[in-house]
This record gives structure tokens, sequence and C-alpha cells, in this order.
């Protein structure tokens, strides 16, 4: 069986939102103080879509978080058969 594997990555919002409200911020001061669109934003903490890797520097950035607190990678072996399998976090 011929496996390969691919990357994919995923959010941990809540990280962001908590950052967020320890510095006593609003979401809308959030997106102003990281030069970001609110709308991404709202779309960020509804998970309805993933930033971008630009998008999550800059939260983390004015946040004082570290992007490998917010951001899971995992591997998934695709078999032929198109089944997935693993997990890694980091």
């Amino acid at each position: 069986m011929n496996q390969q594997g691919i990357f994919e990555w995923t959010v941990d919002a809540a990280v962001i939102d908590r950052a967020r409200v320890l510095r006593g911020w609003t979401r809308r001061d959030l997106a102003r103080q990281a030069h970001v669109d609110e709308g991404t934003l709202c779309d960020l903490f509804a998970g309805r879509r993933r930033p971008t890797f630009g998008t999550l520097r800059a939260l983390c950035q004015c946040l004082g978080v570290s992007l490998e607190a917010v951001i899971a990678f995992e591997e998934r072996s695709v078999s032929a058969a198109g089944q997935t399998a693993a997990k890694l976090t980091f």
C-alpha cells in the first residue's frame, strides 16, 4: 500500500482570545492594534475561516504570544484507498 504524508495546520483561537482578554481589549481593539480586518477576526473566532500566517503573526506579535502556541500541525497519511491516519501536534 502506497502512503503519502500530508501536513495540515489548525489554529487554537482560544489562545488568542485569552491573551486579548488579559490585556483588557475588545475584539475591535485587537483588530485595530494588529491592523487586521474585523471581519477576518470574527471569522477566526467563529471557526469559519483559517487566517493566513501573516494575519496570525500580526495577532501574535500584538499580543505577545508565540505562533507555536496557536498553531497545531497534523500529519495525515493518505493511502491509495484514501484513508487518513496519524496526528502530530507541536
